[in-house]
């Protein structure tokens, strides 16, 4: 789960902002997800190496993940309530359904690695 989302976290967001990437002004304002998904990526490489404390390290990448969404979405959702348009190429509406989404699948990924870490402790 932590390959396929710290693969696709990056590619996802330089769709949603092609228009902004070579752009200095807004290089904050997509960085985030590079480096979320550069530290998922790591912890997955690590954990699959059975590594010792890699599923910690892996349940810390999930939680990093987790409440970067979490902030993430609550600020999509204050574009959505106050009827403001997204920055990228999507609407308001899409982004926060696939923030959602993401944010779902990314506690999933904690509780299973949370259930992991609880099978196989340090």
């Amino acid at each position: 789960m932590a390959f396929i989302l710290g693969a696709l976290l990056p590619a996802l967001e330089t769709v949603r902002r092609q228009h902004q990437i070579l752009v200095p002004e807004f290089f904050f304002r997509w960085i985030d997800d590079y480096i979320l998904g550069a530290v998922l990526l790591a912890a997955a490489v690590i954990a699959r190496k059975n590594k010792s404390n890699s599923v910690q390290l892996l349940i810390a990448a999930w939680g990093i993940a987790a409440g970067a969404l979490a902030a993430s979405l609550l600020g999509q959702l204050d574009f959505l309530v106050n009827g403001m348009a997204d920055a990228g190429v999507f609407s308001s509406v899409v982004v926060t359904i696939a923030k959602a989404a993401i944010l779902v699948y990314i506690i999933i990924g904690l509780m299973y690695s949370i259930k992991a870490g609880k099978e196989r402790p340090a």
